[in-house]
């Protein structure tokens, strides 16, 4: 049984050590990666808790199909994606707030991406098709298989390498216009 799984076992028996483990394991990949979807990462951190109290309300089963990690990630995806459903409309944010809440990101990507090619990675990420940007996410950054992803994305296999190989074509272009030539980004 992996780490996740066995401290999430562990978890529902009563080791609250267990959760601990689990957060400290997964909630900042977690958090970055919800961020693909709202590119917002106060609300990406918001969500990333809701799942975490998914885990301690719900316990829901996890039965093995697939990684720990895929599988938390899917349930932070469907958090993620209930969410944006339900405040679909525009929130009306004053200005200095949204430099506030920018300037969090920045300094949280700069934390992230140390030298200056990993910064121009993130700029170049940040600029693809929303879907690009996850599958490469979880493929590059969180060590996710095409099959993992499928899951976590709820899409095809077919799909998820679709989806990387047309976003590391973008990616590539992106890098360029960033002055980073002749790699396979």
């Amino acid at each position: 049984m992996e780490n996740g799984a066995s401290s999430y076992h562990r978890y529902l028996e009563g080791d609250n050590r267990g959760l601990t483990e689990l957060v400290n394991m997964y909630y900042d990949g977690l958090v970055l990666f919800l961020n693909t979807w709202l590119n917002n990462l106060h609300d990406a951190e918001d969500m990333a808790e809701e799942t975490i109290l998914v885990l301690t309300t719900k316990k829901p089963a996890f039965k093995g199909n697939s990684s720990f990690k895929t599988w938390l990630y899917a349930i932070g995806r469907n958090v993620t994606g209930k969410y944006i459903r339900k405040n679909h409309k525009a929130v009306s944010v004053a200005p200095e707030e949204m430099m506030r809440l920018a300037d969090q990101e920045q300094d949280a990507a700069q934390d992230f991406f140390a030298d200056e090619e990993k910064q121009a990675l993130h700029r170049g990420l940040s600029r693809l098709r929303p879907e690009f940007r996850r599958a490469l996410w979880l493929k590059y950054f969180e060590s996710m298989s095409a099959q993992e992803i499928s899951v976590v994305m709820n899409k095809s296999v077919h799909s998820v390498n679709h989806l990387i190989e047309r976003g590391r074509e973008a990616l590539r272009e992106e890098m360029n216009k960033e002055g980073f030539h002749e790699r396979s980004w």
